[in-house]
């Protein structure tokens, strides 16, 4: 089949650029490749040409498109949407323009996508690669989870020869290095690592940019966000030959003998004799305490001003040394400037040949700090309490079982409950009926002290009003059981953020001007709808409606009363339905009635819809008001039946816009039944 536009064209106009250009036709229930530009190309694993829009692209990335692409054709405009390309899921990063042609020959769709957002890169960065993307001396490559670039350091650029000003957003499977016999191999390598159940490293060779071939330990990390695999994190350390092992290993071993020394470094070192004359302090004991080498070697170890508090502990301390035990615990001594210091000290007794005890070896840790903090967290403790009483959170402590142990001020502020309602309380009764078994079944069950659960969780107040909250659970020890665990609950009001979310839900099934169902209203529900009719062995009528020469509105008396027409136009087909009808807008005049249990009697459902069709007349002539003018519109109808005419709305949809296509040839206000 011709088009009106052709491979040399399209390529002529946007083979260079370095926007992502595709050019598609409409099908029946999909759209169809015929043309995309080079850098469009590189997103794809395989050429998309002549393939449907939902082979090539994720179901839920395809369906938005999908909705798209639909909405320019049927409104005739060029609409302009952006969407996340990559797997972030806060900031918009692409911008597609999307142009309908409409001609003779079939629907076109000219999409032309490209990034809009460098601000969400920096943040990306910071989130997943701050550390170990730029500043990793191996060459190191991120890719979401669709297999598409997006990060790479500056090592595998210089390695490797590839930019990524040139190959963000293209699939990694494209890239040059890549020998083809190996694609498949590495795909299914990347797509089991990202379901976790791949090898994580494996061996390859691959070409450099001196065009010499390296060996390459390739390892696959994934990158988790929201408990989903978002992207792979991808590593080639390249393996050196046996010098460069043997180097390896000795620099190894200068690390650790660097270590050890810095370990020494650590602790205040003394030891006596076996009468506890000292004859060795390391530095850290003359930095620590001030007191100097020369000074205490060969006196006794009491020359120390050791704090009168520990007396008691240093003659115990010497004679589990002399019973040929090691004494472990903690000592407060005193610097030489009067100051006191926390050791966490061990006393070890050294033998001689004869297993005789010939001299002492004390080490301290320094952990006056530690000690500090333990004051600290006493002032802590009045701290929180001053908090609790204070906050907006809600607070609360229970026990393993769910038991509530402790609620803050605000319950009561916030919830109504005092201290007294709360006692013997669960916590599950301060949630509506329908979180209990959740609650108690899944939730405590898998709070334990390693994670943190977050949840969106509702509250019931006192007055039966419903609270949302952002809820965070952590598990901790009880100090009087540590065997046992207490659950720290604390959860913060968002019932302002939940109502403007489902507002967006309404509107994204909802026709903005009347408040009606949308067509993706009419796509989601049907099937429902569908089902219940085959089990009560009923029937549904699909009622395709154009309103009669609504356009001369919107010309004559401006989009102002056009608007409120519509509305009113609305309002009078749901007053003409029963309640357990559906009335959707799907296009500008554009109406969808959905008849639900009529009888699979033809005689008899032809009379309901009949019925239902004068109604509609009937208020559509009794007309209404907007200022001051007087409208008594009229409506073409096109009828299809479920399950005669098809199973699925598109179906009907399909039969009942062809009946009013014959309406409209026969002239205008009147209705037809499709007749196969």
């Amino acid at each position: 089949m011709e088009h009106f536009f052709t491979q040399a064209q399209f390529d002529l106009l946007y083979g260079d650029s370095s926007d992502l250009v595709f050019f598609l036709i409409q099908r029946e229930h999909s759209f169809e490749y015929l043309f995309v530009n080079q850098s469009a190309r590189l997103i794809f694993k395989e050429n998309p040409i002549h393939s449907s829009l939902d082979e090539m692209v994720s179901a839920s990335h395809g369906e938005k498109i999908f909705q798209h692409y639909v909405q320019a054709i049927d409104e005739k405009r060029v609409i302009t949407y952006q969407d996340f390309f990559l797997f972030s899921d806060v900031e918009l990063v692409n911008e597609t323009s999307v142009k309908p042609i409409i001609t003779n020959s079939g629907n076109y769709i000219l999409a032309t996508t490209k990034e809009v957002s460098n601000q969400k890169e920096i943040e990306e960065k910071y989130l997943f690669m701050q550390s170990l993307l730029n500043m990793n001396v191996d060459p190191t490559i991120v890719v979401t989870n669709e297999g598409k670039i997006f990060d790479m350091n500056p090592k595998f650029e210089e390695v490797f020869g590839y930019h990524l000003t040139d190959w963000r957003g293209k699939h990694f499977l494209n890239l040059p290095f890549v020998p083809a016999k190996e694609r498949s191999a590495v795909e299914h390598l990347f797509d089991s690592n990202l379901r976790g159940d791949g090898k994580s490293s494996v061996l390859v060779k691959r070409m450099k940019s001196t065009g010499d071939k390296g060996t390459f330990l390739v390892s696959y990390s994934p990158i988790m966000k929201n408990g989903e695999n978002v992207a792979m994190y991808i590593l080639l350390q390249e393996v050196t030959d046996e010098v460069g092992l043997k180097e390896s290993l000795r620099n190894t071993r200068h690390i650790l003998e660097s270590y050890k020394r810095a370990i020494s470094k650590a602790a205040m070192v003394l030891m006596t004799t076996r009468k506890g004359y000292i004859v060795y302090a390391n530095d850290l004991f003359e930095d620590i305490t001030g007191y100097s080498t020369k000074d205490i070697v060969g006196k006794h170890i009491t020359a120390l001003e050791v704090d009168q508090y520990n007396d008691l502990k240093m003659k115990r301390m010497w004679k589990d040394v002399f019973k040929d035990k090691m004494w472990r615990g903690e000592l407060r001594n005193r610097a030489s400037n009067g100051s006191f210091y926390w050791g966490d000290t061990t006393v070890i007794p050294l033998y001689n040949d004869q297993h005789n005890i010939e001299n002492v070896l004390i080490i301290q840790f320094d952990i006056t700090e530690k000690k500090n903090v333990m004051l600290e967290l006493q002032s802590i403790e009045k701290t929180f309490d001053l908090i609790t009483q204070n906050t907006n959170d809600l607070i609360a402590i229970t026990d393993e079982k769910g038991h509530i142990l402790y609620t803050s001020p605000s319950h009561e502020r916030i919830l109504g409950f005092s201290n007294n309602d709360m006692a013997n309380k669960k916590f599950s009764d301060l949630l509506p009926k329908h979180f209990h078994q959740t609650w108690e079944d899944d939730i405590t069950n898998r709070v334990n002290e390693e994670h943190e659960i977050r949840l969106e969780l509702q509250f019931m107040r006192k007055d039966q009003s419903k609270l949302w909250t952002e809820t965070s659970i952590v598990a901790v020890k009880d100090r009087e059981q540590p065997d046992k665990l207490q659950h720290v609950i604390v959860s913060r009001d968002i019932t302002e953020r939940k109502n403007f979310e489902e507002h967006l839900s309404f509107m994204a099934y909802h026709d903005s001007l009347t408040q009606l169902p949308n067509r993706s209203y009419l796509l989601k529900s049907f099937p429902e709808l569908a089902h219940s009719a085959e089990v009560k062995a009923t029937s549904i009528a699909v009622l395709y409606l154009d309103g009669d020469d609504f356009k001369s509105v919107n010309d004559s008396f401006g989009h102002d009363v056009g608007d409120e027409f519509i509305r009113q136009f609305g309002e009078a087909l749901l007053k003409s339905v029963r309640q357990q009808d559906l009335v959707a807008r799907i296009g500008g005049d554009e109406f969808v009635i959905v008849l639900n249990d009529l009888s699979r009697d033809t005689e008899e459902r032809n009379e309901t819809t009949n019925g239902i069709i004068q109604d509609i007349k009937l208020s559509l002539r009794k007309g209404w008001s907007i200022n001051q003018l007087t409208f008594q519109p009229t409506t073409s109808i096109g009828i299809a039946y479920f399950p005669e005419n098809g199973n699925s709305i598109d179906e009907l949809l399909e039969k009942a816009d062809a009946a009013l296509y014959e309406v409209k040839r026969m002239g205008k206000n009147q209705y037809v039944y499709y007749l196969e």
